[in-house]
């Protein structure tokens, strides 16, 4: 939620009363951004930790995203709403002013980047070149998210540095304002989306053109692996598309605003302005880090089966763990260590039972 004049600060009038009431609702609508999001991306986060994903560097990238949108929406969004129906303290605390607008944007930035690995990842491991495909490894993920993420605290260190309270508003000031369209046009606009679409169709162009040459005893093994990377590329191609629509109107719009500054407008053009700025720069930026669950979730049959395994997993340990499973482990390590190997007979446990040596044949 970038800070900008807010339209209900101009000459009320008939347009004026009516975007009000439209952006109210629009701003309380997105509580369902902040529920629902972070339940989804709780979910994500679950999911990409099962056994079968862990080691997986496309699901360590698409784990740290979902964080980091947990992160970017919680803060966000309940401090954008405090503003609106408590006391708004970007216009009275200088610190916080720079803050909150540093932390959101460093953490969707993060978010962003964190894609575009998961991208380059799928790209390198669908590469028919061994050197290439090795890149694709976990030790490698963690080595350059890492890299990531403190890259984007430092890099985005401008923000804190410029912006300033003028007015009783939280703005950025005469040229930084250009600067910052600029800077948001190429690297949210431009760099993410360019990068997530060329590696997605490198990808794709991979997956369609390589013939794999299978052994019939790892036939079944391969194809599942091949099936698992399939699907987490549609994933990845469902949010590109999802972030595109959403995300390249802000850097454009932010742009067209600082080039536009000294320009003379009329009060309803500045009223309409304002206000597809709110969408831009706050409705539609907090879609993307909200629905990433449900378009995983829509487009991908492997990702609702470890979904379903990762639930049926939590609520037997939590909930339904059974006793006797306890007494056979208690058992069992009291007598395994007294046995030895009998080529007569078989040491054999079974749930509920005790112990019981079969008989000699």
């Amino acid at each position: 939620m970038d800070e900008v004049t807010p339209i209900s600060d101009v000459a009320v009038s008939p347009l004026v009363s009516y975007l009000i009431n439209i952006q109210q609702g629009m701003t309380w609508s997105m509580v369902s951004f902040l529920v629902l999001g972070n339940i989804g991306n709780v979910l994500n986060c679950f999911v990409f930790l099962q056994k079968s994903l862990r080691s997986n560097p496309c699901s360590y990238y698409l784990f740290l995203s979902s964080l980091a949108n947990i992160l970017a929406l919680s803060f966000t969004i309940s401090t954008g709403i405090y503003a609106v129906e408590q006391i708004n303290l970007t216009s009275s605390s200088l610190i916080y002013c720079k803050l909150r607008l540093y932390i959101y944007h460093t953490l969707l930035m993060i978010s962003r980047y964190l894609i575009v690995l998961a991208c380059i990842d799928r790209a390198c491991l669908s590469s028919r070149q061994a050197k290439i495909r090795n890149l694709s490894h976990i030790r490698l993920a963690r080595i350059v998210s890492f890299g990531t993420i403190i890259f984007w605290f430092i890099g985005t260190m401008h923000i804190p540095l410029f912006t300033t309270i003028r007015s009783k508003y939280c703005v950025m000031p005469g040229v930084y304002l250009v600067i910052f369209g600029i800077y948001a046009v190429i690297f949210a606009g431009c760099i993410p989306p360019i990068l997530m679409s060329v590696f997605s169709l490198y990808t794709l162009h991979n997956l369609h053109s390589i013939h794999l040459r299978i052994n019939t005893t790892t036939m079944q093994r391969n194809h599942t692996m091949r099936q698992r990377d399939f699907q987490l590329n549609r994933m990845l191609t469902a949010q590109v598309i999802v972030y595109i629509l959403t995300t390249t109107p802000y850097p454009l719009n932010t742009l067209y605003t600082a080039v536009t500054l000294s320009t003379f407008k009329s009060a309803d053009r500045q009223i309409i302005e304002a206000f597809i700025y709110f969408i831009t720069s706050t409705f539609l930026l907090f879609i993307n880090p909200s629905v990433s669950f449900y378009i995983y979730y829509a487009t991908s049959i492997a990702f609702r089966k470890e979904l379903k395994v990762a639930c049926n997993n939590l609520w037997q340990i939590i909930l339904c763990k059974p006793q006797n499973q306890m007494v056979v482990t208690s058992v069992s390590s009291k007598v395994m260590p007294q046995t030895t190997p009998n080529p007569h007979g078989e040491l054999q446990i079974r749930s509920g039972t005790s112990p019981r040596l079969l008989p000699q044949r």
